[in-house]
């Protein structure tokens, strides 16, 4: 009797863990987000600080007008270093052996668009490692990175 109360109470443990499961959705994460365009972004901050500060008509287009040169400045300066990023790497690899440039790539960190941890550093919360295992709550306070290295903790005040 003990024993097909227990595997009942099993059943209906397993049916209920599975109930409670979160339901998958198909392409979560394997699209990546088209980033929005300089126009967009430029119109989002206006319309915010339009919002926020209540700028009349000839205010919004005028910081409509510099937000739009400010993110174009900054999309050129990120194709520059992606351009120098890419050159660096090219010549990296000329002058190291194949396995110092693998060992190299890898000290590196993560690429663009890969998982960071806590504070934007490289941690255990990469995808690739699993998930978080560490600290109170997941925040991977004093756990180490991918290679074993030990994050710093987050400073007071910031």
């Amino acid at each position: 009797m003990k024993r097909i109360f227990a595997v009942a109470a099993a059943l209906c443990l397993l049916a209920g863990t599975n109930a409670f499961a979160q339901k998958q959705t198909p392409n979560r994460g394997t699209t990546p987000k088209e980033r929005p365009t300089a126009e967009q972004v430029a119109q989002r901050q206006t319309d915010r600080l339009t919002k926020e500060l209540g700028l009349d008509a000839t205010q919004a287009k005028q910081v409509y007008a510099l937000n739009l040169h400010q993110v174009q400045q900054m999309q050129a300066v990120r194709e520059q270093m992606r351009k120098d990023r890419i050159a660096r790497n090219e010549k990296m690899k000329s002058l190291l052996t194949p396995e110092q440039f693998a060992k190299w790539s890898q000290m590196q960190g993560p690429k663009p668009g890969e998982h960071r941890g806590k504070m934007g550093k490289p941690g255990c919360c990469s995808k690739s490692e699993g998930g978080c295992k560490g600290g109170k709550n997941g925040d991977c306070k004093g756990q180490g990175d991918k290679n074993g290295a030990k994050q710093r903790p987050a400073q007071a005040g910031k």
